[in-house]
């Protein structure tokens, strides 16, 4: 339950940067950071539970 609080904060977080590179910057240079961020989010998260299934499965 922890994890899915963390994604959705991080997902919170991505919205606000994007929001503020939108008038600050431009839409497409916050579409690229969006689209970049949720990538590495989301191979993060992947990752993540690929290493504490591994560890699960050695004990």
């Amino acid at each position: 339950m922890k994890k899915a609080f963390i994604a959705v904060a991080a997902m919170a977080g991505i919205i606000a940067v994007r929001m503020i590179l939108s008038v600050t910057l431009g839409e497409q240079v916050s579409e690229v950071f969006t689209r970049v961020s949720v990538g590495a989010l989301f191979f993060f998260f992947l990752i993540t539970f690929a290493k504490n299934r591994r560890n699960q499965k050695k004990q």
